[in-house]
């Protein structure tokens, strides 16, 4: 259903440059799925982290990581730099 405030929100949007239109996106799937996920989780759901775990997913495939792969050595590796 076509209402003034979707004439408004359809403006305001496309004024926005392509990269502030995904982010206004991101939003909107934020909102669609908040009440099935915790609020303070929301993070994990936007592209940029989906895009994050990809990357860390590959790295993890090239066995490039940092320390040993556990926890208590890359606390140590991470201590051990400079």
């Amino acid at each position: 259903m076509k209402t003034k405030l979707t004439d408004a929100l359809l403006e305001e949007v496309e004024a926005l440059k392509p990269s502030q239109q995904r982010v206004v996106l991101d939003f909107v799937h934020f909102l669609r799925i908040r009440a099935t996920i915790d609020p303070s989780q929301a993070y994990f759901w936007t592209r940029e982290w989906q895009r994050l775990e990809r990357a860390a997913d590959r790295a993890k495939i090239r066995r490039q990581r940092f320390g040993d792969g556990t926890v208590k050595g890359l606390l140590k590796a991470l201590k051990s730099r400079p």
